[in-house]
């Protein structure tokens, strides 16, 4: 149930994207951009930052995807992977073992070649996309532990040598992906290759790196070199890790470095759009690599970023909504059980006359009491009767048989009736067709009216007659017992003078129709008083049949709030604020819309959630589906959910604040102020520096966002002319939320703490056997 919850938070939540994606203008880049992904670890990489352009940029088709791997790919038309050998058994050369075995294979080079080639010619296929086709831009991105990361000055040479015959000016960055979280008790080994990646990194980005090798291999295997003279390899270099500036490993942090590469890459080949306003101070790649390179300062200096963004919380918002409307459900239900008593006795038909009704037709006829007048009676002198009181009289006259007779006869007949009559079927059916099936009362109307804890109307009811009943039927055996105990000869039954015998049947007829008569009439009041139990142990039975249902339905009730409150306070204190409040109220002025139009039953229809029992019958998982299918198809069509993000925040913000108490409005510059300081919190770089204070620190960050904006505008008027970093708009059409991209540069490997600690793992493998480079780097 959990799982399927979460699934439909996310299905909300990438549908909401989605949509807010397509009123956002979409993104455009300017020059041709090549990734170029290095090993299986960049998997992940790669199909996150495919699908991230996919979504985001309206030329994403343009772009060329280069993967590296030794396993497994990812299939697209623009995606281009060559496959090298599988690594080492033996970890302690298989980064040595791999570069060795790809300068030697003829074959593989050659089909390198070919593979790039045809990514150039897809380029040009595609370079109508683009504002201008002189200038490439190439991002390599590979995750420092990984294998093939020793391929990585090959790959880069490679790629450029062969894209420059088709573009004068190719621009290269790296994006190194530091994963120090490990779980899987590789720590110490992935630590190595970390530091090992970072020392031949050093090597490539001094000023005087060099390289030649004989790397492009034609289809007659005729090798031509690969050449690098006196440059560092990569333009900059991106060191983001799994862990932030605060030494803090944060959830999805791996996702964000992602969103980050994705948005470094729109920040420095964006397609402008006439930016004249001076908010949108665009990001001038030049500018920053002169602040993070002060004259005089020996060694390499690396870059890192950080990214942040909100939006609307769409899966604590979908999760709250389809718990409302649950609620909405359940007290719809609760409202309809609130019927007056009547109501509910007709509904069962069940009253005082129709009770009568169904016992007489248990009970034998009165009439049938004549069959009595022909049993046969001992012979008795009346003389000798008269004196005896009734009761001895019947004992004196027919002993057993008159009893006997109307037990088997009157008595058992009602008995075997009443047994036959399936009171728990017909309660059953009369639930399922007039009440559980009929959308204006529903199941949790067959469970409250047949609660005895809630001290149901029908057992009320039922309990009333049985009182009544139970009171006549004493009243009615006293009264019995008093007059079997009178003389006979006070009974007013006609006396035939001298014909004794006469007079005797006169007397049978009479204590037959009238003594017999009475004892029927207590045979009806039982047989009354045995239904009114059957019919109470029936409800009874009904009320445990419906109970697992209902129970169901208020723990379905529990689950959904549950996830709801948990996704809830997963969102920031900040976005997540008054999520339920505000959409308790949007959810019930849709009810109360859709009331208005289709009646008070409405949600009970097939249209909507339907028959709720029916849905229950093999457990929550339909009713729960339906609940979601409403959600989607008739509840977030409506206008509060196509809001923009900073409208839909505001109205959320205030929807606790009464009208007329205007003290309590949360105003918008100080939701503004909560918004700009959530997005610079989360904005932290991703990478942690030994001293973050080094005097050589220099920032920059950008916020993507409509730079018409009221918040965009408060954002700038912010902390003027005391802010520590350059900051600037990229503007866009955006409705779905804001994004802030910080960058920090000015720190070299060695004041990196993920490689201060791991250089005592490095150097104990190497002392121990294990080869991490093709070349040694000079020690530092």
């Amino acid at each position: 149930m959990q799982e399927r919850l979460k699934a439909f938070a996310g299905d909300y939540d990438a549908e909401a994207d989605k949509q807010a994606y397509a009123s956002d203008g979409l993104r455009s880049i300017n020059h041709p951009l090549v990734f170029a992904f290095v090993g299986d670890e960049s998997l992940e990489a790669l199909r996150a930052v495919y699908e991230l352009n996919e979504a985001k940029w309206n030329n994403s088709r343009g772009v060329v995807y280069l993967h590296v791997y030794t396993d497994q790919t990812l299939s697209r038309d623009n995606v281009f992977g060559i496959r090298m050998p599988a690594p080492s058994a033996d970890r302690k050369t298989s980064r040595k073992e791999l570069h060795r075995q790809f300068h030697e294979d003829s074959l593989r080079l050659a089909e390198f070649n070919r593979v790039v080639r045809r990514m150039s010619n897809r380029i040009a296929e595609f370079g109508s996309m683009y504002a201008s086709f002189q200038q490439m831009n190439m991002a390599v991105v590979t995750m420092t532990h990984d294998p093939c990361s020793v391929l990585l000055q090959e790959v880069t040479l490679l790629l450029k040598t062969v894209l420059r015959e088709s573009f004068k000016q190719i621009q290269i960055d790296l994006y190194g992906l530091i994963r120090e979280k490990q779980d899987n008790g590789d720590f110490a080994y992935a630590a190595s290759s970390t530091v090992a990646f970072m020392r031949e990194l050093d090597v490539y980005q001094s000023r005087g790196y060099s390289y030649s090798a004989p790397l492009q291999v034609t289809e007659d295997q005729i090798r031509l070199p690969v050449e690098h003279a006196n440059a560092p390899l990569f333009d900059l270099v991106y060191l983001l890790s799994d862990k932030n500036e605060r030494g803090l490993f944060v959830d999805g942090s791996m996702e964000t470095n992602y969103e980050i590469i994705c948005g470094m890459c729109l920040l420095k080949n964006r397609k402008a759009a006439g930016d004249n306003d001076p908010l949108q101070e665009g990001y001038n790649n030049q500018h920053f690599k002169q602040h993070i390179v002060p004259a005089g300062v020996q060694g390499n200096v690396y870059s890192t970023a950080g990214y942040s963004k909100v939006k609307r919380p769409n899966r604590a918002i979908a999760l709250t909504v389809l718990h409302h409307l649950t609620q909405a459900a359940i007290g719809k239900l609760k409202e309809q059980g609130a019927a007056d008593r009547r109501t509910i006795m007709e509904l069962w038909q069940l009253d005082a006359a129709s009770i009568d009704r169904r016992t007489e037709a248990l009970v034998p006829e009165s009439g049938k009491l004549e069959d009595m007048n022909a049993l046969l009676f001992s012979t008795v002198s009346f003389d000798e009767l008269k004196r005896l009181t009734l009761a001895e009289a019947e004992q004196l006259m027919y002993g057993r048989h008159a009893g006997d007779f109307f037990r088997e006869h009157f008595t058992a007949q009602a008995g075997r009736l009443l047994e036959r009559l399936d009171v728990d079927r017909e309660v059953r059916e009369a639930a399922e067709r007039r009440i559980v099936n009929d959308p204006r009362y529903g199941l949790y109307c067959a469970y409250a009216w047949t609660s005895e804890k809630e001290d149901a109307v029908v057992y009320q009811e039922l309990r009333k007659w049985m009182k009544e009943t139970e009171k006549q039927l004493e009243d009615s055996r006293l009264q019995l017992e008093h007059w079997l105990q009178e003389p006979v000869d006070m009974q007013p039954f006609r006396r035939v003078p001298m014909m004794k015998k006469s007079t005797l049947k006169h007397f049978s007829r009479f204590f037959f129709e009238n003594v017999y008569g009475k004892r029927l009439e207590l045979l009806l009041l039982e047989t009354k008083l045995a239904l009114l139990r059957r019919y109470e142990a029936a409800f009874a039975g009904l009320h445990e049949t419906v109970r697992p249902k209902v129970e169901q339905l208020f723990a379905l009730e529990r689950q959904i709030r549950e996830a709801s409150r948990q996704s809830v306070s997963e969102a920031n204190d900040y976005l997540g604020r008054n999520i339920s409040e505000y959409y308790e109220t949007v959810v019930a002025d849709i009810v109360k819309e859709l009331q208005a139009k289709r009646g008070e039953a409405f949600l009970f229809e097939e249209r909507f959630v339907g028959n709720v029992a029916g849905h229950l019958e093999d457990g929550p998982t339909r009713l729960l589906e339906r609940l979601i299918e409403v959600c989607g198809k008739e509840i977030f069509i409506y206008e509060p959910f196509r809001q923009s993000f900073e409208d839909e925040l505001i109205r959320r913000a205030n929807v606790t604040v009464r009208y007329d108490d205007k003290d309590r409005v949360l105003s918008k510059e100080r939701l503004y102020r909560d918004l700009y300081d959530t997005l610079k919190e989360q904005a932290t770089v991703h990478v942690e520096v030994y001293n973050y204070t080094h005097k050589h620190r220099y920032e920059e960050h950008y916020f993507f966002g409509d730079s018409e904006s009221e918040f965009i505008r408060y954002a700038f008027a912010v902390d003027t002319g005391n802010r520590p970093y350059k900051l600037g708009c990229v503007h866009e059409n955006k409705n779905s939320g804001i994004e802030r991209l910080g960058i920090m540069g000015g720190f070299r490997i060695e004041d990196l703490l993920v490689y201060r600690n791991g250089k005592k793992y490095y150097d104990s493998y190497r002392a121990n056997g294990y080869q991490f480079h093709a070349i040694e780097p000079d020690e530092p």
